[in-house]
């Protein structure tokens, strides 16, 4: 069965065109990676896939039907926000709890899905610690717990794994995996950095400019986008870099070029080229690690990816 199928559907803000005859499908039961560089048009495709917004053309159809004109489908999937719109002054537990009445005013006996959705995310023993004392990962799984309570089908994710380090974007992954595994949930998680979904999803799609570039599976999208360099940059204190650094330089094979930049007394900024970024990140994951030194963030450049989607089309 397919969960979500868009069919040509075009999108337009004034003279600004969203999306032009975008297609995808995402089938029960499946992982899908939504990937695009900002500005390619996944907000207005996730809009339309919720039924916050209507298409000019073409079909939306979630579980059958038009999302925009049958509100009811929303009580069917859990929506995760890139915004960190949770509640800072309340317990994890009160967070989810307020959340859930928001979708489910009337209900009785919340209390007990609600435990159930925060056990489902590994945070059982935190329920009674504030928001504002959670880090940026277990926010992110909070978030997940909130959207988890109504027992929804399908859940979708709006980048979620921004701000994060390699450890953390690595365990909310392996969350969906497990979600998606033992609950049965089928999963759509959109992200502009392909490497962070590829080892966990079944099916990625591609969308620049508002149009489908191209979908397939992970091996699929990896053959013809490895041929394209990555800039990655990660961020970490100066003498964890220089641990990290003193490994990295050993993978000659993985690295084009390497840079040092320094973001103030404490903070050194490193940025790599690679021709192989499934590997450097093992690689740099395994070595902060290994070596004790915690990097403080990981991501790869907005610009680069541009270009990598501007290589695929040229």
């Amino acid at each position: 069965m397919v969960v979500i199928e868009l069919k040509d559907i075009s999108k337009s803000y004034d003279e600004i065109v969203a999306l032009s005859r975008f297609n995808m499908r995402v089938k029960t039961g499946s992982i899908t990676g939504f990937v695009g560089p900002n500005g390619a048009g996944k907000s207005t495709t996730l809009r339309i896939i919720t039924g916050l917004a209507r298409t000019d053309e073409g079909t939306a159809r979630l579980f059958g039907i038009d999302p925009y004109d049958n509100p009811r489908v929303k009580a069917r999937f859990g929506f995760v926000s890139e915004h960190d719109d949770l509640y800072t002054w309340a317990s994890v537990e009160e967070s989810v709890k307020l959340l859930s009445r928001l979708s489910r005013p009337l209900k009785r006996g919340i209390t007990s899905d609600v435990d159930m959705a925060i056990s489902s995310v590994g945070m059982s023993k935190f329920k009674e610690r504030l928001v504002s004392q959670l880090s940026k990962g277990m926010r992110q799984r909070v978030k997940i717990a909130a959207a988890l309570v109504h027992n929804p089908e399908l859940l979708i994710l709006d980048e979620p794994m921004g701000g994060l380090d390699p450890l953390g974007r690595r365990t909310i992954m392996n969350l969906l995996k497990q979600l998606n595994r033992e609950e049965g949930v089928t999963v759509l998680v959109s992200s502009h950095v392909l490497e962070e979904l590829e080892n966990y999803v079944d099916r990625v799609t591609l969308i620049h400019r508002g149009q489908t570039l191209a979908e397939g599976n992970p091996d699929k999208i990896r053959s013809f986008i490895y041929t394209y360099p990555h800039e990655i940059i990660y961020r970490a204190r100066k003498p964890a870099m220089a641990k990290i650094n003193s490994q990295v330089v050993k993978h000659e094979d993985l690295l084009r070029s390497l840079s040092l930049h320094i973001i103030d007394d404490d903070i050194l900024e490193c940025r790599i080229v690679t021709q192989n970024p499934e590997r450097f990140y093992d690689e740099l994951v395994r070595i902060s690690v290994e070596e004790n030194s915690p990097i403080l963030s990981v991501d790869t450049q907005s610009e680069s990816v541009e270009k990598l989607f501007e290589f695929l089309v040229s």
